[in-house]
């Protein structure tokens, strides 16, 4: 896995200048900020009035926090599934390609092409716990030897101990996003 970032006030500064944190400012909101993580750039959600200089040590620790639990970059997504080929399908599951994306509709997390190997994870997991990215992945590794939803595929993507609990976990993520979309 890679090796995580410790920010600075300074660097906060200097990837704000960079365009690698994007402020995201809105009338709407009023006291809280938030911090994201869109592919490769950071989006502060503050409100309009807000200051990032005067709050700069509370956004560096904000950063450092996300930083501590993100395994988001394309490196840590290619030891993942390295990881979970070898600790549930014995290595033989290997994927051609395992990448991020921005498409995946919202009702999808992940997609297969079992024809080319090609993986899909969608952006939207890139905040979720690990153990929730690694049943997805499991569960798409699973596609790369059968395709359709079927019983035997079940018995194969559900190796991951966890698979129901992320189910479950995944059910609500999707709700809350619905909610936030105001749909």
């Amino acid at each position: 896995m890679a090796i995580r970032q410790r920010w600075t006030e300074e660097d906060v500064l200097r990837a704000i200048a960079r365009g690698e944190i994007r402020v995201r400012r809105s009338a709407r909101r009023k006291k809280t900020i938030s911090v994201s993580k869109e592919v490769d750039t950071f989006v502060l959600s503050t409100p309009a009035r807000y200051s990032v200089e005067n709050n700069i040590r509370s956004l560096t620790q904000l950063l450092n926090r996300l930083a501590a639990r993100d395994h988001s970059s394309a490196s840590d997504l290619v030891g993942l599934a390295d990881e979970m080929s070898q600790r549930y399908f014995g290595g033989r599951l290997r994927p051609q390609s395992i990448r991020w994306v921005t498409n995946q509709n919202v009702s999808r997390w992940a997609s297969t092409t079992t024809s080319t190997g090609d993986i899909r994870i969608s952006h939207r997991l890139q905040s979720v716990p690990r153990w929730v990215l690694e049943t997805v992945v499991v569960h798409e590794l699973a596609h790369l030897q059968i395709g359709p939803h079927s019983a035997e595929f079940h018995a194969l993507a559900d190796r991951h101990p966890r698979q129901s609990e992320a189910k479950l976990y995944l059910d609500g993520f999707s709700a809350g996003e619905h909610f936030s979309r105001g749909s």
